[in-house]
């Protein structure tokens, strides 16, 4: 009877180890889908591929950034504005960092915190700095981790 129980200990151990080691390897996964997607819109600039920041978004997504809505559609809208203006000789550049990312997952759903900090600059000079929170919700579609919501947000100024 105890090697039977012995048995069933270990066998429970290795099936949880296997579960910690999937939910690192997929948190892992979401980090980097949130990571390319501040990559890809700073780099956007220079590549002009609309496709490499909307291909990390779900079809259905919806954000809120400051207080605004957004949609796939007006990310679609914002890179067309901005690669227009780049064709026009616009120097503005942007830059986006992510930190303190910390990603959970549970199936096919996933969500991370993270701070961020977003500047624009114009002839190597700031033109403009914004930086706070956000939460992400993503989803998993294939092999592929999409942002389907998004909430980033300022810090309020202390009176």
């Amino acid at each position: 009877m105890r090697k039977s129980q012995l048995a069933c200990a270990v066998l429970m151990a290795c099936l949880s180890w296997t579960s910690v080691a999937w939910s690192a390897e997929e948190g892992e996964a979401v980090e980097k889908a949130i990571k390319e997607a501040a990559m890809a819109a700073a780099t956007f600039s220079e590549t002009r591929d609309k496709q490499a920041v909307l291909k990390l978004y779900a079809k259905d997504y919806a954000g809120i950034q400051d207080g605004e809505t957004e949609t796939r559609d007006s990310i679609e809208k914002w890179l067309s504005d901005y690669e227009s203006e780049l064709a026009k000789g616009s120097t503005l550049r942007f830059i986006s960092v992510v930190s303190n990312l910390k990603p959970g997952v549970s199936g096919t759903t996933a969500w991370a915190t993270y701070d961020y900090v977003f500047q624009a600059v114009r002839n190597g000079e700031l033109e403009g700095s914004d930086a706070g929170k956000c939460t992400t919700l993503l989803r998993k579609e294939g092999s592929a981790w999409l942002i389907q919501h998004e909430h980033c947000s300022k810090p309020r100024s202390m009176k």
